[in-house]
């Protein structure tokens, strides 16, 4: 199963293009800060993810300001067929 739902803050968003086909895609970035128990020890985590959605979900990121909390699910991709880039490919937006 490929899934993964992470929450952050919206640390940047690149303006919405339009695929060759005129599919609307947004693509952001998700800086995710947490405190987790790992090794029964408790850990600071810190990841940026670069995020993507087409379609109607395109419109709804692209309209998010940095800064912004949100929830996003989706799952993981290689950035393009030549890449070792995980993005994640969203499927939800959720703003906290």
């Amino acid at each position: 199963m490929n899934r993964l739902i992470i929450s952050g803050e919206i640390a940047r968003i690149e303006p919405l293009r339009y695929s060759p086909a005129g599919v609307p895609i947004a693509e952001a970035a998700i800086l995710h800060r947490s405190s987790q128990l790992i090794a029964q020890q408790p850990r600071q985590v810190e990841c940026e993810l670069t995020v993507q959605a087409s379609g109607p979900l395109a419109a709804e990121l692209a309209g998010l300001a940095a800064g912004r909390q949100v929830k996003l699910e989706g799952v993981l991709n290689r950035r393009s067929v030549n890449s070792r880039q995980l993005i994640l490919i969203l499927n939800r937006i959720e703003k906290e």
